[in-house]
């Protein structure tokens, strides 16, 4: 019997397929419309796919998804009636949203309103109970009054209560006897505890992201025991069914459904993490990825082979305190909608048509024109381009979306789709050049990596906008996140505030925290199914100086710590220091914030080969059609190329278009397309200054 290894990614009008065997060199791929009201029904539509290709249910070894149910349900206020118990005193700090200050754009926008409360002040309960500053309880919890407000929240019909307490990340007693006495007063009521889902130093992000945690969760755990259960009756009986997590790493369905919150960049790291994969292959450790799904467009800078993770990000107006990968999120995809604003201009998005009904052209009933559309008419899209000509593009439809739009503005609907594609082109550019500056780096050194279904139709125009020389294009760019599922490990990462001064911390306390994680990384590896011996851990210091307001991360290289290893732990710290910010303070003391663990699990991984060497390229030549050059407003004569076709070695000047499966490239006149050894397409961009 084979095995086979399957990734799965549902995107916001897409969900594809990719699986590997080690027993044979062929992918299997597939790619099916989304059902955004039930996402598990396109992933069960897309393993049909792959067994009419001959895979059987039990033949499949791993099966890795990357979700975009916790995302869509923050964003899209789609989640569960949720209440807050908080420590009586702080009620306000949630609603004052740590006095964070909108972004620069929104300051100046006049129609610019906050993120809702997700768990609104009348569903907020205060609690007596206080521990200080040293985890100590100094006000023991009144059972008594918190039995009354669990009462009344159940009540009010929430389906979910957030627990955050002062200080509860070094004393979580109060939490979890707050826990118990939910269970027992509203049986049925998912609990989310701060010293559970984020056990940090700072109230704001530990609160923000456990009422997430808590409004996503019975939306997220209801998805994935429903998609547990389909899997299993038509015969997926593997255990190994992982999920991709905000981290770039996996966990197992069981774990994911207890923590949502690690899953909301789910889709978009599956494609960071095949950039990684790409970088390597490459031999360069400098790329810029470039997703381009229906909904949004994901930006990553992977530098130095390396992409940032940070600890902190915003969605939706949310904040989440979990790990993630650092990606720049902008609402532009294939089903953005182009309008008119109030303003009397051309806009496009963030708005978007989604999976149903989508573009125009793809004849779903859905009539206004969205980027799709816009490529479609311009002529960098073709009738017959989608998934080898088995999904037809209505040109017809994609023309009379744009007129009502032209005839406000005085335009014909090609000058219109036109105008689309440079704004959002714009908008693209600016973010790609944010996203390289806030890393201080110049694009000149740097490759950009587009994938998702629309990414290669714009990548080249915006190398050139933004001074970026080469355009790296993978081998299945509209299935690179699926790919990307199979390309990376189980990844956990646990953590502990526990303030102190580095020199003055006792040692044994030091190894007692770090041994309590520990504990935490095997048991869940258990759970999942691995033996301790297949973890690999590593320790981690989050340091700052005295008054600092944040830290940096450093390896903790020995543990058990001696004391004679803490020297070397602030020599490390003081280096960092002057690395990031250009200077250091040798002779000030440094204190530990954060006791961090990172454990990691390999799992079989998707193998690619290299692609054959060319020769004829006639072989791949399929005609010629007109594109509108958007910059000049003319048509030029580009010729149609078959990817599947093309070898290593082969070379093609633009203009020109190449067709595969799963998206389109457009390679702009002036520019040259080589294939490498691996089958991407390397496209020099020829740089204006």
């Amino acid at each position: 019997m084979k095995r086979w290894l399957v990734g799965i990614d549902t995107g916001g009008t897409f969900t594809d397929l990719v699986a590997f065997s080690p027993d044979e060199p062929a992918l299997r791929l597939a790619k099916v419309p989304s059902v955004p009201e039930d996402p598990s029904t396109a992933v069960m539509a897309a393993l049909e796919n792959l067994f009419d290709q001959g895979v059987a249910p039990g033949e499949i070894q791993m099966l890795v998804h990357g979700t975009t149910v916790a995302t869509n349900a923050l964003l899209e206020n789609k989640g569960v009636a949720t209440g807050l118990l908080i420590t009586r005193g702080f009620r306000a700090v949630y609603e004052a949203r740590g006095w964070t200050r909108p972004d620069p754009v929104s300051l100046i926008d006049p129609f610019y309103s906050k993120a809702p409360l997700l768990a609104p002040q009348r569903l907020t309960a205060e609690v007596d109970e206080r521990l200080g500053y040293d985890g100590g309880i100094q006000t023991p919890l009144d059972e008594a009054r918190l039995r009354e407000s669990v009462r009344h929240l159940r009540d009010q019909g929430v389906e979910a209560i957030a627990v955050c307490y002062l200080f509860s990340f070094l004393n979580p007693v109060n939490e979890q006897r707050t826990a118990e006495i939910i269970a027992e007063e509203a049986p049925g009521v998912r609990v989310s505890l701060s010293s559970a889902i984020l056990p940090l130093i700072r109230e704001y992000p530990r609160l923000s992201t456990t009422v997430v945690d808590a409004y996503i969760g019975p939306v997220v755990e209801h998805y994935l025991l429903s998609l547990a259960g389909r899997l299993k009756e038509r015969g997926v009986t593997t255990p190994q069914v992982y999920l991709m997590q905000s981290n770039g790493g996996l966990m197992r369905i069981t774990i994911g459904a207890r923590f949502p919150n690690q899953t909301l960049l789910s889709g978009p790291a599956g494609g960071v993490v095949a950039g990684l994969r790409l970088a390597e292959r490459a031999g360069t450790g400098n790329l810029v990825t470039f997703d381009v799904g229906g909904t949004s467009t994901d930006i990553c800078v992977i530098a130095g082979g390396l992409a940032q993770q940070t600890s902190e990000g915003v969605l939706g107006g949310q904040h989440v305190g979990t790990p993630m990968l650092q990606v720049r999120t902008l609402g532009a995809g294939g089903g953005t909608l182009a309008y008119v604003g109030k303003d009397g201009l051309l806009k496009v998005g963030p708005a978007s048509a989604g999976a149903i009904p989508g573009p125009a052209c793809y004849g779903r009933g859905g009539t206004r024109p969205t980027i799709t559309d816009a490529n479609l008419v311009v002529g960098i899209l073709g009738a017959g381009s989608l998934l080898d000509g088995r999904m037809h593009l209505d040109l017809e439809a994609a023309t009379r979306s744009m007129e009502e739009i032209a005839e406000s503005l005085g335009l014909t609907p090609l000058d219109t789709a036109a105008g689309i594609l440079r704004i959002v082109n714009n908008h693209m550019a600016i973010d790609l050049r944010l996203a390289l500056q806030e890393r201080g780096q110049d694009p000149r050194r740097f490759s950009l990596v587009p994938f998702g279904g629309a990414g290669p139709m714009h990548a080249c125009w915006l190398a050139r906008a933004v001074g970026i020389p080469r355009v790296i294009v993978p081998g299945h760019p509209g299935l690179n996140s699926a790919l990307g599922l199979l390309q990376t490990e189980v990844k956990h990462t646990y953590v502990r505030s526990a303030p102190g001064i580095l020199g003055e911390f006792d040692v044994s306390n030091m190894n007692a925290l770090m041994d309590e994680l520990g504990k935490q990384a095997y048991a869940d590896a258990l759970e999942e199914g691995f033996q301790p011996e297949e973890v690999e851990l590593r320790y981690q210091l989050d340091i700052r100086y005295l008054h600092q307001g944040y830290e940096l991360t450093v390896d903790c290289p020995k543990v058990p710590v001696r004391q004679e290893h803490k020297a070397g732990i602030k020599q490390d710290f003081d280096k960092l220091h002057a690395n990031l910010y250009g200077q250091s303070a040798p002779d000030e003391p440094a204190e530990i914030v954060t006791f961090r663990l990172q454990a990691s699990i390999k799992v079989p991984q998707l193998t690619e080969q290299d692609n054959d060497r060319g020769g004829d390229i006639t072989l791949a030549y399929k005609g010629e059609r007109e594109v509108l050059d958007i910059d000049s407003g003319e048509s030029v004569t580009a010729a149609v190329y078959d990817r599947s076709r093309l070898g290593a070695g082969d070379s093609i000047a633009g203009p020109c278009v190449i067709e595969q499966f799963d998206s389109t490239t457009w390679v702009l006149e002036g520019q040259r397309l080589t294939v490498d050894a691996s089958g991407a397409l390397v496209i020099d961009t020829e740089v204006r200054q």
